[in-house]
């Protein structure tokens, strides 16, 4: 499912915020953010952006350039959003009425706009997503090989309908964590180890290949004889991300398992019947 990095939304519900006379709680889908107080009222549509947009310089969006601008070579300049706290609550993206925005009150054609509409493309918001910084992740080896895809998974919050969507079938739920993303691979009995973007050397310069070897992936899954397989997970530790679960040695939370025959992602009983790692 594409992230839909800005959207029309629908305001569930308001709440206020203690000893203050500017600012509110919005509920927006499964996040809460700080907005203008009397800026919407329940039920209002509005434009929702979620964290990690990255939105143009425009004249409307110049109101975050003390908190949020950003420029670099990479991603040029423009708006980070983050998640925030303001007098002790949690922003978690943010929310603007339609004509704050710059966003017209119909479409194009004169169609309303109903809640979930994407207008990531319209208002030319980008996601923020850096390279990794190779020197400290090891010597890149190429890009992630055999087609396997970057990691992306869909927010619940992002995305409440699919409570209802999956009820009465079997589904899991991970928790996301605060780290960096890591793939291991298994293809015709040749190992190897990725990051977000690329795939990295074999040596005592990369801390994932490190892991690797300490736990003995390589050598569980020839035991197991599992090929064809990639694992994704999240990879935490000291000097990533802040080391916010304040970790004395790296673990690796794995959430993903894909066939690399079919491309398609194996279920949970088959990710615990199959990975015996400890991590």
């Amino acid at each position: 499912m594409k992230t839909k990095l800005a959207s029309i939304q629908r305001i569930i519900d308001i709440f206020p915020i203690q000893d203050d006379d500017k600012i509110e709680c919005v509920k927006i889908l499964g996040w809460q953010c700080v907005a203008k107080k009397g800026e919407f009222r329940a039920g209002d549509i509005c434009v929702y952006f979620e964290v990690d947009s990255f939105l143009p310089v425009k004249p409307q969006f110049e109101f975050l350039r003390d908190g949020c601008f950003v420029q670099n070579d990479f991603m040029g300049e423009g708006f980070r959003l983050r998640t925030k706290k303001f007098r002790g609550q949690v922003s978690q993206g943010l929310a603007l009425p339609l004509k704050t925005a710059g966003v017209s009150l119909t479409k194009e054609d004169g169609a309303e706009w109903i809640p979930g509409d994407d207008i990531t493309d319209i208002l030319g918001v980008r996601k923020w997503d850096m390279p990794e910084v190779v020197t400290g992740s090891g010597k890149a080896k190429g890009e992630m090989p055999f087609g396997i895809p970057k990691t992306d998974e869909t927010r619940v919050q992002s995305a409440p309908e699919l409570i209802e969507a999956f009820s009465g079938v079997p589904y899991y739920i991970s928790t996301k964590m605060d780290g960096t993303s890591v793939t291991m691979y298994r293809r015709n009995g040749e190992f190897g180890v990725c990051g977000r973007n690329y795939e990295y050397v074999d040596d005592e310069t990369c801390p994932f290949w490190r892991y690797a070897h300490r736990q003995g992936i390589r050598e569980m899954l020839e035991q197991k004889q599992i090929d064809n397989i990639a694992i994704q997970g999240e990879f935490c530790g000291e000097g990533i991300q802040k080391n916010r679960l304040k970790l004395a040695s790296p673990k690796w939370f794995i959430f993903t398992l894909i066939d690399l025959n079919s491309g398609k992602r194996l279920g949970l009983q088959s990710m615990k019947s199959l990975i015996t790692i400890s991590c």
